[in-house]
Order: structure tokens, then C-alpha cells, then sequence
């Protein structure tokens, strides 16, 4: 326990000459989850720009334009007169999505030939794609029931109930549970703070591990490496619990779980990716290769654990080497918490990140122990080089 509170001693020693390591590991993730979460907060896409092209020009036309115009997920920007008009704007990148109404619409309707509206989409934004697609089928699926609707009490002299359960033979109830309004930001912004703060765990704690002479002692090299894990573990902690906090108040995030568990979550996590950086810190001497390799391991994590595109999407061999990650037994349960208020797994998930941190030091420890070796065999049996 001595030989941690030195180790921690002399990285709070550094930060009086070191301001830096403050500033990466806990300011700028505070404030940079502050502009995420600032930039997300509208929640949902709206004013998709888009363009129609009208070749029929009835009444009937215009308002299915109007429709779109009117709705708060388009912004009807342009009417151009061909096809080929349309895709220089989508070319262009000036318009998200488009429609082509074709010539005799309106007539085409009224005698049951059922026309079709064509829809195009900018498929190099899968985002804006998916919700233009989805607000698109809406509007479209509404005016061709109205259409048939009246088709029908005008051609079979139907009622208006008659003709909607003809028109409608089966009804559909869909129900969002947790985010209803399909909110962008309680999508992204619970999983997205971690991984910001982590990388400031990563960032500060690789470079921990200097050249220096201990006494060859296993429970000092022990207390060593525990006071550096610990530490950075403490800063990350902090992060990431503020990092909530200003979710649940300043965002104002549905938080529907335990702050206790998340709060323990992240804690773990924290000592986790410490121990990961330490660890590396340790076995690679080299500063800025260490960078890079901690770089690589924990800026992809919201792909590589499913954070953002799913595991069950991903190839059987990726889902079980992705169980390895330590933000995959965090960034789904912290996300739960918020929208869901409950865990599945949390059991495992948290054995795994203590079982995970235990490795990492234990591995940490196995390169001063075969360096205490290598000492012994050329006579330095009273020291070791860190």
C-alpha cells in the first residue's frame, strides 16, 4: 500500500509541472462531450433539402408537394423541370432527396392505373437517407389511401368507413418503445462521452512508465504499477461520471437506471482502459509507437463493439474477438441505463472489466519480472530498470 500511494504521489507531483495531463484527460473530454452534446441536441433530422420535378401539373401534384413542403422533415428548396435537373442537384450534393411526379398523374389516378411517384435518395448519407426514406413512405402511404379512399365513394358509392376498410382491409400499429421520438442524440451522446474520455485515459496514462531504479521487490513493482492504473483510473472516473451528469442535467437525456451502477460502470472501465495503457506504456519504450498503438485500440470502439453498427450485423469470428474490447461490456449498458433503466448482463460484464484489469496489470508485471531476470544473469541482482 506504500509503494501505491508513492506511485500516485508522484503523478500528482506531475501535475504541477505538467498541466497537460489534466487538460487531456480531464478537461478536454468535459469539454469536448459539452460541444457533442450541444451539436446533437436537436435530437432529430429535419430541413432535409430536396427538389420535385411536377410533369403533371394538376391539383393533385401540387399537393403532394405541399405535403412535403409542409412537413418539418423537408425543406423544398427547388421545382425543376426534368429528371435530369434533379440529378445535377443530387450530383451536386445541393439537395438530399427528390421527387418525379410524371406526366398524367391526376388522370392516371382517377382512372385506376395506379402511377407511380418516383422517390431518389442520396445514398452517400445513410443518415439523412434512412429518415428521408422512412418520412417520405408516410406521407406517400397517407395520400395513396386518401386516393383510393376516394375512389372508391366515388366509383362504388361507398361511405366513408365502407371505403377506408376497403382501402385499409388490415390495420398496422407500430409502437418505438424507450425513444419514441427516434432522438439521434440519446442514440449516441451516452456511448460517445466514453469514448472521448477513455482515449484521454489512453492518451495520458501510456506515458506513465519512465526510465527510473526501484528496489527489486515484487510488491513494490506491484504498488508501482497499481498507483499508476489507479490514478489515471480516478481522472477517466471523474470524466466520464461528469460526462453523465451534464447528459442527465445540462442535456437533459432521459436517465431512466441506477446512477449508482452507471457511476460503478465507469469506474471499472476507467481502470480497465488504464491498465491497457499502462500496460503498453510498459512493453513499448518507444513514446510515440506507444501512442499509436493505444490510439488504434481505443478510437475505433464505438464500431469495433457494436456501438454504432451492431455485432449481429458483423461476422460470427469479429462478435466473439469484439467480447475482448472493454467499451463492449460498457457502451450498450451505460446507453440501457439511460433509455431503458435496466441491464441484462451487468453481472458478466463487470467480472469481465475486473478480470480484465487484473490481466493487464498481471501482464504489466510479467515485463519487469523477466526484466528482473535478465538484471540477475549480469550481476545487477538489487536492481531493476523501469
Amino acid at each position: 500500500m506504500i509503494k501505491v500511494y508513492e506511485s500516485i504521489s508522484e503523478e500528482l507531483k506531475k501535475l504541477k509541472t505538467d498541466r497537460m495531463i489534466l487538460i487531456i484527460a480531464l478537461v478536454m473530454p468535459i469539454l469536448i462531450n459539452l460541444i457533442v452534446g450541444w451539436e446533437l441536441s436537436n435530437g432529430v433530422i429535419s430541413r432535409i433539402p430536396i427538389a420535385v420535378v411536377d410533369q403533371d401539373g394538376s391539383q393533385l401534384s401540387r399537393q403532394i408537394a405541399q405535403y412535403f413542403a409542409d412537413n418539418e422533415s423537408f425543406d423544398l428548396k427547388y421545382y425543376v423541370e426534368s429528371q435530369q435537373a434533379l440529378q445535377q442537384l443530387l450530383d451536386t450534393s445541393q439537395i438530399k432527396a427528390g421527387i418525379v411526379i410524371p406526366k398524367n398523374f391526376s388522370q392516371d389516378v382517377v382512372s385506376l392505373r395506379s402511377p407511380t411517384v418516383l422517390m431518389l435518395y442520396d445514398g452517400s448519407h445513410m443518415s439523412i437517407t434512412s429518415v428521408a426514406k422512412a418520412k417520405a413512405s408516410e406521407i406517400l402511404l397517407t395520400l395513396r389511401t386518401g386516393a383510393s379512399i376516394k375512389q372508391l365513394e366515388a366509383r362504388l358509392n361507398m361511405n366513408e368507413e365502407e371505403a377506408y376498410h376497403t382501402a385499409m382491409p388490415i390495420s398496422f400499429e407500430t409502437r418505438a418503445l424507450y425513444n419514441p421520438a427516434k432522438n439521434f442524440s440519446y442514440f449516441m451522446t451516452p456511448g460517445y462521452g466514453t469514448i472521448i474520455c477513455q482515449t484521454g485515459i489512453g492518451l495520458t496514462a501510456v506515458l506513465c512508465i519512465k526510465s527510473r531504479k526501484i528496489k527489486d521487490k515484487k510488491r513494490n513493482i506491484l504498488g508501482y504499477i497499481l498507483g499508476k492504473t489507479i490514478f489515471y483510473a480516478g481522472l477517466g472516473s471523474m470524466a466520464l461520471v461528469t460526462n453523465i451528469l451534464v447528459q442527465i442535467y445540462g442535456f437533459k437525456i432521459p436517465f431512466r437506471g441506477s446512477l449508482g451502477m452507471a457511476i460503478i460502470l465507469s469506474i471499472l472501465v476507467a481502470l480497465a482502459v488504464a491498465a491497457l495503457s499502462v500496460a503498453v506504456s510498459a512493453w513499448v519504450p518507444n513514446r510515440v509507437v506507444a501512442i499509436v498503438i493505444v490510439g488504434l485500440l481505443l478510437i475505433p470502439n464505438s464500431v469495433m463493439a457494436g456501438y454504432t453498427w451492431p455485432l449481429i450485423s458483423m461476422v460470427p469470428f469479429y462478435q466473439k474477438t469484439a467480447y475482448l474490447i472493454p467499451f463492449y461490456h460498457y457502451g450498450d449498458n451505460i446507453r440501457n441505463l439511460f433509455l431503458k433503466g435496466s441491464l441484462q448482463n451487468a453481472g458478466a460484464d463487470i467480472c469481465f472489466l475486473i478480470v480484465f484489469t487484473i490481466s493487464m496489470v498481471s501482464f504489466t508485471m510479467i515485463r519487469y519480472l523477466i526484466s528482473s531476470e535478465i538484471l540477475i544473469k549480469k550481476g545487477a541482482k538489487h536492481e531493476l530498470t523501469l
